[in-house]
């Protein structure tokens, strides 16, 4: 009895330091999406997503289905965020929940910050991310209101 115990106590362990290493692979990678963003380069943050993905906004969804489209609209997006004064920015909260060891979902606040280092805006995030090969990609994103960040503990 106690060897069929410790067999599911050790199998639970296992998994559960699993999830958390997944976790923070997860974050890992948002935090050099992030740096992505703030170096302006619209080439490595559309190396961040898979193909296709979707993308939810005020105005609906919209899927960019490839590579080149995703690096078009990051490109744009980025353009007019420098033009109105946007040079960087960081995470402010970011929680990650796995939900399968291919499938996790991640929500935060991210703040945007001018040049001078004033707060140019604070949006949140939320980003349905895959497993691939070559590691964690975004198949799903939508912006929204920092106070609505998805809370998972």
């Amino acid at each position: 009895m106690r060897g069929i115990v410790a067999t599911i106590l050790a199998g639970c362990f296992c998994a559960t330091a699993l999830a958390a290493h997944e976790e923070q692979a997860i974050e890992e990678t948002l935090h050099a999406y992030e740096d992505a963003w703030s170096r302006h380069d619209a080439r490595a943050i559309a190396g961040f997503y898979h193909e296709p993905a979707m993308r939810l906004s005020k105005g609906g969804p919209a899927v960019r289905a490839t590579r080149a489209d995703q690096e078009a609209f990051f490109a744009g997006f980025l353009r007019g965020l420098v033009a109105r004064g946007y040079a960087r920015s960081t995470w402010e909260s970011l929680e990650v929940r796995l939900l399968d060891p291919q499938t996790a979902f991640a929500s935060g606040a991210s703040v945007r910050y001018r040049a001078d280092g004033s707060v140019f805006e604070r949006v949140a995030v939320t980003y349905g991310l895959w497993r691939a090969a070559e590691g964690w990609k975004i198949f799903l994103s939508a912006t929204h209101a920092p106070e609505t960040a998805l809370r998972f503990r």
